[in-house]
């Protein structure tokens, strides 16, 4: 039979409490009745654990079947009229297709209970122009701290606590973002050429499963093992208008997607971040493996966030910004020429006060940008020097 045209419909079994086997239950089932498909990740909870898997139909929604020999046929009986026969040999309480019950009952919550429970897990983000600020600004809030490592080119950071939506935006930002919940990973593409920017930098995601499993076994080159790929490659594919919009950005990461889709494995993320340059790790440190020592703590204050923002700033700047910023300055020309400036400020705020221009609103205004960035300076000189002398006890 050919397995050029086909399609799929969505079943989930329920059962009424939390059964660690449901998915293997669910399983046979599908295989006793010779079902062609894929099932998901249990969802469980104290009420309830769901199953959901998709099947594969012809284009005139018949279920297909797999043959003894790893032929495709057609299957006599609909889904409808196989649905008790399912429920019974799953042992479930509720068969559900496309999201309505068509055999057995719904549970009904006696309390506060979610149907499907997530694993809060970690959260890693690792690329080039990944500036920490940004990290420590888009957590504010939230319990958890990041924790870094930062090379010449390169952070990789690591969350440990509840992840978070973070926002990036610096120019030429390239980085991957790894989440892991119940049954998947959420993949994350951040990516942009603009100057910095309000608008959310993730280009792409990708939910990279890592419980689902075909159903049934099949021997490689089969017809059913065919059938099975084409499946997969439907229902893991990443969105093609996100894409697209992704080769404009990172066209490497755009190719390395498409070709983690067809392995969805943990080895094909591996292969996918090494393609683009970043830790394997990254998987590692996704799935509790302990930090290395060279990982820093980032503050989680809303002042230290921007004390952190203005030092990178500081530490990019080039031409006459490296001399506005006093880049590379010592403790003690930070601090004497603070001095100059407060001094020079105390002769300017004269001199404007007694010729009368600007007005009063605007002088004050000028003269507290203009201490406050002295006293910046000046406070920064002092800091490195105790700094060194703690550091020196």
């Amino acid at each position: 039979m050919s397995t050029e045209s086909f399609d799929l419909v969505s079943l989930g079994f329920e059962f009424h409490s939390r059964d660690s086997d449901a998915a293997q239950k669910v399983f046979d089932a599908l295989n006793s009745h010779g079902l062609i498909g894929y099932l998901g990740a249990p969802q469980a909870s104290d009420q309830l654990t769901y199953v959901p898997v998709d099947v594969a139909t012809n284009k005139e929604s018949s279920l297909l079947t797999a043959t003894e020999t790893g032929e495709v046929a057609k299957h006599e009986q609909s889904i409808q009229e196989l649905a008790e026969e399912l429920l019974e040999a799953a042992g479930a309480q509720a068969l559900s297709l496309d999201g309505i019950v068509v055999a057995g009952t719904e549970v009904e919550f006696t309390g506060d209970d979610d149907a499907a429970e997530t694993n809060s897990g970690k959260q890693v983000v690792a690329g080039t122009h990944l500036m920490p600020s940004e990290l420590v600004m888009s957590s504010l809030g939230y319990p958890g701290v990041w924790k870094v490592r930062q090379t010449e080119d390169k952070i990789l950071a690591v969350r440990e606590g509840e992840p978070v939506e973070i926002r990036l935006g610096q120019k030429l930002l390239r980085a991957i973002e790894l989440k892991s919940s119940e049954g998947y990973i959420q993949l994350s593409v951040h990516a942009t050429a603009k100057s910095f920017q309000f608008q959310d930098s993730n280009v792409l995601e990708y939910w990279l499963p890592t419980e689902d499993r075909p159903v049934p076994m099949a021997a490689t080159g089969s017809e059913v093992a065919q059938l099975q790929a084409k499946l997969g490659a439907q229902l893991y594919a990443a969105d093609s208008e996100e894409l697209l919009e992704l080769e404009r950005f990172w066209p490497e990461a755009a190719v390395g997607i498409v070709r983690l889709a067809k392995l969805r494995s943990l080895d094909g993320l591996r292969l996918f971040l090494k393609g683009l340059g970043l830790p394997e790790e990254m998987v590692d440190y996704l799935r509790g493996e302990p930090l290395a020592v060279e990982f820093t703590e980032l503050p989680r204050s809303l002042p230290a966030g921007l004390d952190l923002a203005f030092e990178e700033e500081m530490a990019k700047a080039k031409g006459v910004m490296k001399l506005v910023y006093r880049t590379g300055w010592s403790p003690a020309a930070l601090m004497s020429s603070s001095i100059a400036v407060i001094g020079a400020g105390a002769l300017l705020n004269r001199w404007m006060k007694t010729s009368g221009k600007p007005g009063t609103g605007w002088r004050r205004t000028i003269m507290f940008f203009w201490y406050s960035d002295a006293g910046y300076y000046l406070a920064r000189g002092i800091r490195q020097v105790l700094k060194a002398q703690l550091k020196n006890r």
